[in-house]
């Protein structure tokens, strides 16, 4: 008999229903979660869960959002869970107790749901999730005493990248399993997975100031298009006081408008040199990005890279 999966998303329910259609299919699949932010109305989610030998396996595709085990989440469940999450294509950032990880693509990343955890979604998500009862875990990997520490698990190479390819290949391919070996693939994917925790990487300590400069400058690159991307502005759309946004940057050897400037003249000069682009006019480009005067746009980008827009252009296309 072959499993049958569980399909939801998010396309299917009322725009205004998604939110807690978005926290009831967290929970179902990974425990209970909470979504403490309102969804926008572009918000798309896609879930598939698979039953596979007392273990799951959740396959979920996500817009950037947020979401959070509380203490009071942690106190009400009745059964210890690990999750062993595979990021396939996006960035995601979690908080794990005092700890603090930041994933990629083809990274693994484990956690306990003993444990508070937070998580934001920064750009659309694709992950692969093995959810495992403690007492299944201990049962076949009996010399695994102690519950893993939260963080990341080396994916690159050694066992981890086989770890990792393993995932991929058993979400791909766990719709084809007969539930007759469904149980001695299990096995053979805890005993790889207690091998793999073995070497895995102690997470950093949180660091909050690191945490919020990273989110101020992912918000500076979505809006350069913006002429008025101030400090000010960047402040108020942060939530935080212009003081302290200048004092995150102080860590970066950077002024904030400085790396406004620099980042509107990266994202121009990639224009420039991009094909697609070459119907555009100079003035279009620098506009495009944020820039309300051609003169000044041509003066600092030869300051910035040593030659005109114009140069860069038909340096970009000499074969």
């Amino acid at each position: 008999m072959l499993s049958q999966p569980t399909s939801w998303c998010s396309a299917d329910v009322a725009l205004g229903d998604r939110t807690d259609a978005w926290q009831e299919v967290l929970s179902g699949s990974y425990r209970a979660w909470q979504v403490p932010q309102r969804l926008p109305a572009t918000f798309y989610a896609s879930l598939r869960r698979h039953d596979f030998a007392g273990t799951e396996i959740v396959e979920t595709i996500c817009d950037p959002c947020v979401g959070e085990r509380t203490r009071e989440h942690v106190h009400r469940d009745d059964e210890l869970y690990i999750g062993v999450q595979l990021t396939t294509s996006g960035r995601e950032r979690f908080r794990i107790g005092d700890s603090g990880v930041e994933v990629n693509s083809g990274d693994l990343v484990v956690w306990t749901t003993d444990q508070v955890v937070q998580f934001e979604v920064m750009e659309r998500l694709h992950k692969v999730t093995l959810m495992i009862p403690w007492a299944l875990m201990r049962e076949h990997v009996p010399e695994r005493k102690h519950l893993p520490s939260g963080g990341r698990i080396e994916s690159k190479t050694g066992v981890g990248s086989l770890l990792a390819v393993h995932l991929l290949a058993l979400s791909n391919q766990i719709s084809t399993l007969d539930s007759s070996v469904q149980g001695t693939v299990s096995r053979s994917t805890l005993e790889l997975l207690g091998v793999a925790l073995s070497g895995q990487q102690q997470t950093s300590p949180f660091d909050a100031t690191a945490v919020m400069l990273r989110k101020v400058q992912d918000y500076i690159l979505q809006h350069l298009h913006q002429e008025d991307l101030t400090p000010v502005h960047i402040a108020e759309a942060n939530g935080i006081s212009l003081r302290y946004l200048h004092m995150l940057f102080q860590r970066s050897d950077m002024t904030v408008s400085g790396f406004v400037l620099q980042s509107r003249l990266n994202a121009c000069r990639r224009a420039l040199l991009d094909p697609s682009y070459h119907r555009f006019q100079i003035g279009e480009i620098a506009f495009r990005w944020g820039f309300n005067s051609t003169s000044h746009f041509c003066r600092v980008f030869k300051e910035k890279f040593g030659q005109s827009p114009s140069d860069a252009r038909r340096a970009g296309t000499t074969p």
